[in-house]
């Protein structure tokens, strides 16, 4: 029997955690992810730098799902409604909205993100998947 490993990614040079998106910017097929306060570095001093992430080769099929939850706080085990949208429909819906990063994860030519999003009326639970062919980029503003 032959043991093939995958190991998992800890390499990552910066962390999306509790990062808040403030808005999205589309150039042709590339994605750029703002934030109110940048990203945080994951070598000592962890120190939170300023900057966006770049997606190349968006793939326009990606998802994005949203958990309105009944009778239980939003992001509680619990009943809930959703809706799966397409990122472009979701991007003109939601461009007012902020989306608080809790996980990401990274996979074969995928980036999801999962967290809440919060808009004037509602607080959901939300699900980015962004297929992109192309690579992702955190670009620093020095």
């Amino acid at each position: 029997m032959k043991r093939i490993i995958r190991r998992n990614m800890t390499d990552l040079p910066y962390s999306l955690h509790d990062a808040r998106v403030i808005g999205f910017e589309v150039n042709e097929n590339i994605l750029q992810m703002k934030f109110q306060s940048g990203f945080v570095c994951t070598v000592a001093p962890f120190k939170q730098v300023e900057g966006f992430v770049e997606f190349e080769k968006i793939d326009w099929d990606s998802c994005v799902y949203l958990l309105e939850y009944q009778e239980v706080l939003c992001g509680n085990p619990g009943h809930f409604i959703g809706k799966k949208m397409e990122l472009r429909e979701f991007l003109k819906e939601f461009d007012n909205a902020s989306f608080e990063i809790i996980d990401e994860t990274y996979g074969y030519n995928l980036s999801k993100f999962s967290g809440y999003l919060s808009t004037k009326n509602s607080f959901v639970e939300c699900m980015i998947e962004l297929y992109h062919w192309g690579d992702m980029s955190y670009i620093l503003e020095e």
